[in-house]
């Protein structure tokens, strides 16, 4: 089975892998091995973006050099700028992997033989999870400020959080990552077992650290919950597709890995990248969240939870499809706003020393970034959060400009702009917010998505 869509699908299905923070390019990109001549204490732990040649290279580039490396730039200089690049490196490169590993390996033969689609992945998995649980540790030492490489830590039983408010979520890993490495005794275990224990232990961790931070100072941040949640749902999901492969069960490994990639895209662009933060300050509803989640299921739909009749090679044309003009960064979006707030929020500075421990050189970058994406008020189109998102577009439109969405499955909203400008000049006295949710259902029927 071959599947066929239109230009029009192809940009929702673009859209959903390729959001961009700005219209400038990305960093560098590139899969394969860690750094070539480094020693593993001395390697990033991604330095690219996969360490597993498959289908998913097309959209883990993007999501890199889009997404992680735009929304890092606007960290530029301090701590915060590490952990971005570091936890969402790991996240799209380690997390994503295992599934690649998976669909590297999908051919209709294999489907059709469960036991033989195992067989053939067993291997390349058990690498992809192995290396996923190995660099862990130094992904979550970034978020203390550490430098993002491998190697040795945590392999003891070390905690990388140690003396933070994260302190325990580190705790409930340390032993799953040191037998991971080698450590305590007996052989190691399977891909399905150890992402079971990882999973396990990263959810009472974390359920441990929001038990004892009930002022939410930790796990409610922008950037850094959204970080949280994602690896917390990640691992879940994980752990549910490889048992799934491991007892060989291809459907239920199908819908996982559909599953898995839709909420791994769903949390990067909206959770990482503080899109529903920004909404839920505005208090008007998933204006932007709703495209994004609408366009990451038209990716994953395209894989409908069933695999069958479907080759590597496939995948790869479906999703690399068009990328030069869908992955390309799409100027002018309403989240080209995002990087220059958080720029500009981080030039004030701040060091509150909120806890008291290595964790605040994190936290306070995330400080004047909360305060600037929760702010009310001001000269915008509607004086709130949301500014940040519209703003892009009215300021590309003014005098006359052509929208700046005008090839992209967001055109509706320069309609929505202007609707929303017409309707303030026509009533000045008119509350912005209240006219913006009178346009919401026109501007929603209108998407083509």
């Amino acid at each position: 089975m071959k599947f066929l869509f239109s230009n029009k699908t192809l940009l929702a299905v673009g859209f959903g892998a390729s959001l961009a923070l700005t219209g400038c390019g990305g960093g560098s990109g590139g899969g394969g091995s860690k750094a070539g001549g480094a020693t593993p204490a001395e390697q990033p732990v991604t330095s690219g973006y996969s360490e597993v040649d498959g289908p998913l290279d097309a959209v883990q580039q993007p999501l890199s050099e889009q997404v992680i490396t735009q929304l890092a730039g606007a960290a530029a200089g301090t701590p915060l700028e590490g952990a971005i690049n570091c936890v969402g490196g790991f996240i799209v490169t380690d997390v994503l992997d295992i599934l690649d590993s998976i669909l590297v390996q999908v051919d209709p033969a294999a489907l059709a033989d469960p036991a033989a689609l195992l067989t053939d992945s067993e291997s390349g998995l058990q690498a992809s999870v192995t290396e996923l649980a190995t660099d862990l540790p130094a992904a979550l030492a970034s978020l203390t400020g550490a430098s993002c490489t491998g190697g040795s830590a945590g392999e003891s039983g070390s905690n990388p959080l140690a003396g933070t408010p994260l302190a325990p979520l580190g705790d409930a890993l340390a032993p799953v990552i040191a037998a991971a490495n080698g450590g305590g005794s007996g052989e190691a275990p399977s891909a399905a077992a150890l992402m079971q224990q990882l999973s396990t232990a990263f959810s009472e961790g974390l359920a441990s650290v929001i038990a004892q931070d009930p002022s939410g100072q930790v796990v409610d941040a922008p950037v850094l919950g959204g970080m949280l949640v994602t690896l917390n749902e990640a691992f879940s999901n994980l752990a549910t597709t490889t048992a799934a492969l491991e007892s060989m069960d291809s459907d239920a490994t199908s819908a996982a890995v559909t599953s898995t990639l839709s909420n791994v895209l769903n949390n990067l662009l909206l959770e990482v990248a503080p899109i529903a933060f920004i909404e839920e300050q505005a208090d008007q509803g998933p204006i932007v969240s709703s495209q994004v989640e609408t366009a990451v299921a038209a990716l994953t739909a395209l894989l409908g939870g069933d695999l069958s009749g479907l080759t590597e090679g496939d995948f790869t044309e479906l999703f690399g499809a068009g990328s030069e003009e869908l992955l390309a960064p799409l100027s002018g979006t309403p989240l080209a706003g995002l990087q220059s707030a958080i720029t500009e929020a981080l030039a004030g500075g701040g060091d509150s020393g909120t806890t008291g421990t290595p964790l605040d050189a994190v936290l306070d970058q995330l400080a004047p970034i909360q305060e600037a994406l929760s702010a009310q008020g001001g000269d915008g189109l509607t004086g709130t959060p949301l500014d940040i998102l519209l703003g892009p577009v009215a300021s590309a439109m003014a005098g006359g400009g052509a929208c700046p969405l005008a090839t992209t499955p967001l055109d509706a909203t320069c309609g929505l702009v202007s609707d929303l400008q017409a309707a303030l000049i026509l009533n000045p006295n008119a509350d912005p917010l209240t006219v913006l949710q009178g346009l919401l259902g026109s501007f929603l029927g209108q998407l083509q998505l």
